[in-house]
């Protein structure tokens, strides 16, 4: 762990290691409409900062394999959500432009009202990744862009199939991520 000593070239590697994937974390929790004010590597950006920050003050303790990657994942969702609040307040408020549909993948304002627990942030990033691996290219392009909060049609004609099938495939994912959910907490 040369980057807690200052070296910059080990803090460099470390940045590239994690950024494009804590990025992608970032992009997959905001909706179209908000991804046009908000930019994710401004986000990675931004914890990064506060990572190294903190690293060099001490405030960090990385126990096992993995928890550099939680650590990491929770600075980043943290400063999404503040970032996500400062545009949905008062004169800046978005929400007239966000029409939360109940069936979708984004995320409601009530979970980005509050900051997620370091195991909740882990908990998503890891269920995310485990499902996305496991679709077919087309299919992750269909759960992805629901994340960012296209609609159907716009999904449809991207992957160039039909409302039926995206729904049904969107569905699916749904469904086997609420069964992932109940052997898990069952």
């Amino acid at each position: 762990m040369r980057w807690q000593g200052g070296d910059q070239q080990a803090a460099e590697e470390l940045f590239l290691r994690y950024a494009e994937r804590l990025v992608a974390v970032a992009r997959s929790r905001l909706s179209a409409k908000l991804s046009r004010h908000l930019d994710p590597e401004d986000v990675v950006q931004s914890a990064y900062r506060s990572f190294f920050s903190g690293a060099r003050n001490g405030r960090f303790v990385l126990r096992q394999s993995g928890d550099l990657w939680r650590l990491l994942v929770a600075i980043t969702l943290h400063k999404l959500r503040h970032k996500v609040e400062r545009h949905t307040a008062g004169k800046r408020s978005l929400n007239r432009e966000l029409q939360q549909d109940k069936d979708s993948f984004t995320l409601a304002d009530e979970v980005l009202a509050r900051e997620p627990t370091p195991a909740e942030a882990a908990a998503l990033a890891d269920t995310l990744e485990h499902v996305l691996r496991d679709l077919e290219p087309r299919q992750r392009h269909m759960v992805e862009m629901r994340l960012q909060g296209y609609q159907l049609e716009e999904i449809a004609k991207s992957v160039r199939r039909s409302e039926r099938t995206v729904r049904r495939v969107l569905e699916q994912i749904k469904q086997a991520l609420a069964h992932m959910s109940l052997q898990e907490n069952g």
